[in-house]
């Protein structure tokens, strides 16, 4: 299933029919692609969604501020900034470290001129 940046994406692009259904969609997008495990301690029970900058700090509700996490480290980091929350964990891996990272990557501009330009030619 492809992993859409937003629930919003799922009704637009008709993968499903109702709001509910596409925030359903969208969070086990995000879980699978994270291969169910939690993105900062790699749990695999009780996972939820975790904010990776809070919503209460300016986070955007899209897939890059999104990560697979268990609920005891999502109730564990809290508000606190996930760099710094994350670096005093005794499970702190570097690895999973860069992954975030990564994941939060913002997606390069995609060309727009790739099929060149639209001149009639037929004169």
């Amino acid at each position: 299933m492809e992993l859409f940046a937003s629930p919003g994406q799922y009704l637009y692009n008709l993968q499903t029919t109702s709001s509910s259904e596409a925030k359903r969609m969208w969070r086990r997008s995000i879980k699978e692609k994270w291969n169910c495990e939690c993105a900062y301690c790699g749990s695999t029970e009780n996972l939820t969604l975790d904010h990776v900058v809070p919503r209460s700090k300016g986070g955007a509700d899209e897939t890059k501020n999104v990560v697979c996490c268990c609920q005891t480290c999502n109730h564990d980091k809290g508000h606190t900034p996930w760099q710094q929350w994350y670096n005093s964990q005794y499970f702190f891996d570097p690895d999973r470290y860069q992954k975030i990272l990564d994941w939060m990557e913002p997606e390069k501009p995609k060309n727009l001129y790739a099929y060149g330009s639209r001149r009639n030619n037929a004169t």
